[in-house]
């Protein structure tokens, strides 16, 4: 389990006795750099505590005054105070306001954090700054219970090094991260690209206490393999995603990773003749229309990790059954989902007129996801597959993974293997079928699976 050392301040340090050194050249410049990091954060915190004030006292138009051009262009007056009164309505109203904090500074964006006690819930707002400090975006997330995450063994980090990168364009540029073999400095080696599940995830496709994208990208690089993941644009992008109309699967998941592909190309050091792609559940689901959207010959092959065979509805209301067979999820959910997607299904829907019966929201991306046969597509495909499927899953089920199987049984270049003891994280478990609280136990994918895929792409690669 890894602990992070936070670095002791010049006056602990001297309390303490310990040695302090005078300053060098490189010493003053790198404390120009931290005062002006500091300075510009101080402005961020500001802009970020006014933006959360006007817009809880209905100052809209104040509220968007440090908004981004493209964050003016997706989010109207109407639309925050839309958000903000159905924040308030599940939250309860404000109680009380903590301290903003800089959160992460990545390649896109710069995060204040503001801790936010509403009447029924604790909430973390994380405000996204520009790099010219303009408000980019914004999300809120209720708190949670702490987990922790622990280190596979396979993750070794004199074997491999990470460049911080950017893929997509603008307004969506997603941070990035490329993990790079250490021993490939002076070759081009190949690259599979992570595509995230379903709902907003970051680049390690953090659950509760699992990263399994951080996994695999320390484990393929660690056998010579270079891994590519990034944040998910409903997760770098909130707030401008939610200013879509029309938003549908190919906004959140296919377009970007078709970028990734494209920006893989052009990269100094990998191999552009070996670019795979990995997909996890809704990843995977959507893989055939991803090799469909990607230039020719571009992509070697493609992993997919407990993907759906099947239309999302007839695989949600399954797992929904079995939810409420564990007492986890009340009958009356399952029945709103079963009229919900019964709308869906109805020849005369139309995601441009949804009736006022329909209830989910984004209509465009439930009616894509309802009418969409990724087996059937991938029959009429070339690109060599290899199948991945945990036994104890029930999100995913072998059904699904059978379903694949029998798809494909005219193509050749497939290959299929199941996991006894894996649930839908590729992490390993007990019982027939996995749980909701087996995500909360700190676990890793396993160095078997990382070395069936290091096979396979090495069979693979040309």
């Amino acid at each position: 389990m890894k602990k992070v050392k936070a670095a002791l301040p010049l006056a602990v340090s001297l309390a303490l006795g310990l040695q302090v050194l005078p300053m060098s050249t490189s010493s003053v410049q790198a404390e120009a750099v931290a005062n002006a990091a500091h300075h510009s954060a101080k402005i961020e915190v500001k802009r970020a505590n006014a933006f959360l004030t006007n817009v809880a006292n209905g100052k809209a138009k104040e509220a968007k005054r440090y908004f981004s051009r493209s964050l003016q262009s997706k989010m109207s007056e109407d639309n925050l105070k839309t958000w903000w009164s159905a924040l308030t309505a599940q939250f309860g109203s404000v109680k009380k306001i903590g301290i903003s904090v800089q959160g992460e500074v990545n390649t896109v964006h710069r995060n204040i954090e503001i801790p936010i006690e509403f009447e029924h819930v604790s909430a973390t707002l994380t405000v996204r700054f520009s790099q010219n400090r303009q408000i980019d975006d914004w999300r809120i997330v209720p708190e949670e219970r702490q987990f922790s995450f622990s280190t596979p063994p396979y993750d070794i980090p004199k074997n491999y090094s990470e460049k911080q990168l950017s893929i997509g364009k603008a307004p969506y540029e997603l941070p990035a991260t490329l993990t790079l073999p250490t021993r490939s400095k002076h070759q081009n080696v190949p690259v599979v690209i992570l595509v995230h599940g379903s709902g907003p995830s970051d680049q390690d496709e953090t659950f509760m206490s699992l990263k399994p994208f951080r996994d695999l990208a320390s484990g393929l690089a660690s056998q010579g393999i270079a891994v590519l993941r990034y944040n998910k644009r409903t997760y770098e992008h909130a707030a401008k995603m939610s200013g879509e109309s029309k938003i549908n699967v190919d906004n959140e998941t296919t377009d970007d990773a078709v970028l990734a592909v494209k920006a893989m190309a052009k990269q100094k050091g990998i191999d552009s003749r070996n670019i795979f792609i990995l997909g996890h559940s809704q990843g995977g689901m959507m893989m055939p229309r991803i090799l469909n959207h990607t230039p020719d010959k571009s992509v070697r092959g493609s992993i997919l990790l407990a993907a759906p065979s099947r239309t999302l509805p007839e695989l949600m209301l399954e797992q929904f059954a079995y939810l409420v067979s564990l007492n986890q999820l009340p009958k009356e959910q399952l029945a709103f989902f079963h009229q919900q997607f019964a709308i869906l299904q109805d020849p005369s829907f139309s995601p441009a007129q949804p009736p006022k019966e329909f209830l989910l929201g984004t209509p465009y991306f439930w009616y894509d996801l309802a009418h969409w046969q990724p087996a059937e597509v991938a029959k009429s495909q070339d690109t060599p597959l290899l199948f991945l499927q945990g036994a104890r899953d029930y999100q995913v089920t072998t059904e699904d993974f059978e379903g694949w199987k029998q798809s494909l049984s005219q193509r050749s270049n497939t290959s299929f293997k199941l996991y006894p003891m894996l649930n839908h994280f590729f992490t390993e478990g007990t019982g027939e079928k996995s749980t909701p609280d087996e995500y909360a136990v700190s676990a890793n994918i396993p160095s078997y699976v990382i070395d069936d895929i290091v096979k396979w792409v090495r069979e693979t690669q040309k």
